[in-house]
């Protein structure tokens, strides 16, 4: 039998194998690991090749959503801070998501990543990337394993699993104790906090361990060399405690935005002091002044809106950045400080100017521990060739000279032969100016990427806004310009949601954006008819965030509310009520009325999960509806007998919204274009979400559809747009969705265009890109405009 180690507490400076799936027989391999819902048997890979093998039969099982294997453990996990998990798998098109979950008594902590690749692959779960479901017992008393593939393609293969390990590195990342309050909003935002910051570490080579606070306590932090605070909201004394006592074994700590005065006199900081938004303007910059710091750079972009300053106090403290404001003014406020034992950030690190958040990074943890920024240097000259979608140097080269374009040739010769200078620099230790230079080296050779690209002259090019105001709030005509001086020819602006307008409505509440700035839907139309731009505008359905409480509390006294298999209440609109339907459909058809807009596109048309809507209301109409008595609610429906048939219900409520606005929006206006973002897996979507799109398209009730197709993965992204194609049939044009901004991973320039170069090779009609902010309007308009949006197009489902 394969003994797993009891304790992996403390272990740090090696890497800990949780199993190697090597077993005697298949017998052997079964008495550990228990296939369940549906899953064949696991089996034992041949003797030449120790491994488990898990059957994938998304072909032969039709409705086999997953496959699950599970084994039981005793396990304590809370010092590393990451997984690897070895696999192969021959069809990895099969596959959705891959997710590792640990099961911890009465919950489970999950997290999923995509096959990137045919054959070997290791994939890497950061801790910081955990959800947890349940009310999980916490990371040190882990009594469970749990390996699921979750389909994407009627495909069938097999994922051949060699190699599970915990992995701690130089780098910790402290997170919130989520164990305890894995719905609370606070926890779930410093969880993402965290998970976006631990994305920029492994863009720079550097990754990092989440390892919670409940863990530092009992001393996981081991002997790393530096610890993170991205953002600890509720940080208690235990484990300020355990802080100083690893400040003061020669740990440094990078604190950021909460600074505890305890944290504030370890570190050398004094007077923290909470501020709000610059009476002179927005928090949008921070310049730096510190040339002992290599590799910082002169200044980072960050729209902050409130922060939390500091002044210098002890061990060599001083201010190395400071705030300028949105018109490139000093508000004489304190950025970044650093001092012998740690730094200080006074707000949290957001995701906009990646590059610069990165390079800033770099330097920081670079001076606080010098030999980071070896790996950090390594990494970049590995990754200097990686541009788009080509893997390496020798892929780019055929790519760029494929195009014919010769300004993209001569600029790849160039920089091709200015990287090996860096090998000089690496062997005389100097790794700032490597990864400096290396940087610089991949950014001219994605530009000449950027450069070969095809400009068609029929395909549809969005971009969806979820402001709702455009990049520049207040200024639509600048978006319009900008959008289409880059070749784009739509904008799908979010103007509704369930409870709330950006323009002038009769029907749901006008929103904060509408009184500051305006009807939103007028001056948007008014700019992109100037600039010739479709403007669809966008809902989102059902989701009643940021509505007013007093409406969302008479929705609630009318039971119109959703409500979970748990019965508790949850803040949207409940689907099948017939005052919700209402409300849904004279909202969109307010729009068709009062605007010369040129479609109206669905977003969140679906529940938020499998375990909503349970509401009374929903078991009556169910039961009228099925003309039987549910015996067991709402168990029978969740998971017993009744759940197909109750899913089913649930997928006719949102089809049927879809249906009665395309019939009486085409009444009001024929010519106007009904389309909706929608899950890029198909069919998990319709038994998780009740999201049954395929079935829209085939009843004619779409004009087009963005799939929201958000990965960082190339293998994926083709795989999900290729089904979806096959799926759709040519009846009307995909424009799948690219992931820009949707994700703690954001895709650089040349990563966005890589995927739009898969969109167009697998057929695609054209692309869809989220988000439109200033910061895209910044980090990808210029470089679309010069290859992909370089000839102005038509886009495929306009006969206008």
């Amino acid at each position: 039998m394969n003994l797993l180690p009891l304790i992996l507490t403390g272990l740090l400076g090696a890497d800990q194998v949780i199993d190697t799936f090597q077993y005697a027989d298949d017998r052997a391999a079964r008495s550990i690991w228990t296939a369940s819902e549906g899953t064949p048997p696991v089996e034992r890979i041949g003797s030449d090749s120790a491994g488990l093998r898990m059957a994938v039969p998304f072909a032969s099982r039709e409705k086999l959503l997953r496959t699950v294997i599970d084994r039981r453990v005793r396990l304590d996990l809370a010092a590393p801070g990451e997984f690897t998990l070895d696999v192969v798998c021959p069809r990895p098109e099969a596959i959705a998501q891959l997710t590792l979950y640990f099961r911890s008594g009465a919950g489970w902590y999950g997290s999923g990543r995509s096959l990137t690749k045919v054959g070997p692959a290791t994939l890497r779960f950061s801790k910081a990337a955990f959800r947890a479901e349940g009310k999980p017992t916490g990371w040190h008393a882990i009594d469970g394993i749990r390996i699921a593939a979750w389909r994407s393609r009627a495909v069938d293969t097999s994922l051949d699993i060699h190699r599970l390990t915990a992995v701690s590195r130089e780098v910790a990342l402290v997170v919130p104790d989520a164990s305890s309050r894995p719905d609370d909003a606070e926890v779930k935002s410093a969880m993402q906090t965290a998970e976006l910051l631990s994305g920029m570490l492994a863009e720079l080579g550097l990754g990092a361990d989440a390892v919670d606070e409940k863990a530092i306590t009992r001393g996981a932090l081991g002997n790393r060399r530096v610890a993170i605070l991205a953002y600890n909201p509720r940080l208690g004394g235990e484990a300020i405690t355990a802080l100083e006592q690893f400040v003061e074994r020669g740990g440094k700590l990078l604190v950021c935005y909460q600074l505890p005065r305890r944290l504030g006199t370890l570190l050398g900081f004094s007077s923290p002091k909470y501020t709000r938004q610059s009476r002179s303007g927005h928090f949008a910059e921070i310049r730096f002044d510190a040339p002992d710091i290599d590799g910082l750079p002169p200044s980072v972009k960050q729209a902050s809106w409130n922060i939390t300053t500091a002044e210098p106090a002890a061990y060599n403290a001083r201010v190395i950045g400071r705030w300028y404001n949105d018109t490139g003014k000093p508000t004489g406020d304190a950025a970044m400080l650093i001092s012998d034992r740690g730094a200080f950030f006074s707000h949290t690190v957001l995701g906009d100017d990646r590059p610069g958040k990165r390079q800033m990074l770099a330097a920081v943890l670079g001076y606080l521990a010098e030999p980071l920024w070896q790996q950090v240097a390594e990494t970049a000259v590995e990754r200097a060739g990686q541009v788009g979608h080509c893997s390496d140097l020798a892929a780019l080269q055929q790519y760029i000279r494929a195009s014919g374009n010769n300004e993209a040739m001569r600029r790849f010769v160039y920089f091709q032969e200015l990287l090996a200078s860096t090998e000089q620099r690496m062997a005389k230790k100097e790794y700032a100016e490597v990864h400096r230079l290396a940087s610089r080296i991949h950014d001219s050779l994605a530009h000449a990427y950027l450069l070969a690209q095809p400009s068609p002259k029929r395909e549809g090019r969005a971009f969806w806004n979820h402001s709702g105001t455009g990049a520049y709030p207040g200024d639509w005509d600048r978006s319009a310009k900008e959008l289409a001086d880059a070749g784009f020819n739509m904008i799908l602006p979010n103007m509704l949601w369930g409870g709330r307008a950006h323009y002038a409505s009769n029907v749901l509440p006008r929103s904060s954006t509408f009184e500051k700035y305006g009807d939103q839907i007028e001056q948007c139309t008014a700019a992109a008819k100037k600039y010739g731009l479709e403007v669809h505008v966008w809902k989102v359905n059902y989701n009643l965030s940021g509505a007013p409480r007093e409406f969302v509390e008479k929705l609630r006294r009318e039971k119109r509310l959703q409500v979970t298999v748990r019965g508790e209440t949850h803040p949207w609109l409940c689907p099948s009520h017939p005052a919700n339907k209402k409300l849904e459909l004279e909202s969109l058809l307010e729009v068709a009325r009062e605007y010369p807009v040129d479609g109206l596109h669905f977003d969140y048309i679906r529940y938020p999960g499998r375990d909503q809507c349970y509401c009374e209301g929903c078991r009556e109409r169910f039961e009228a509806a099925s003309e039987r008595k549910v015996r067991d609610w709402p168990a029978d429906c969740y998971s017993g007998a009744r759940r197909e048939g109750y899913n089913d219900w649930r997928c006719r409520q949102i089809g049927e919204l879809v249906e009665s606005v395309h019939r009486e929006a085409k009444r009001i206006r024929p010519e106007i274009d009904i389309s909706a973002a929608v899950f890029g897996s198909y069919p998990a979507c319709r038994d998780s979400v009740a999201q049954d799109w395929p079935k829209w398209v085939k009843a004619g009730w779409l004009d087009f559809i963005c799939p929201m197709d958000y990965t960082e993965s190339d293998l994926f992204f083709s795989n999900l747009v290729e089904n979806q194609l096959e799926l759709v049939g040519g009846r009307i044009p995909i424009y799948p969705g690219i992931g820009a901004t949707a994700s703690n991973s954001a895709l650089s320039i040349d990563r966005v265009v890589g995927q739009i170069h898969h969109a167009r090779r697998l057929g695609a009609a054209g692309f869809t890109i989220f988000n439109f902010s200033r910061g895209t309007a910044e980090s990808l308009l210029p470089g679309l405009s010069q290859g992909v949006g370089r000839e102005r197009a038509v886009p495929l489902h306009s006969g206008r």
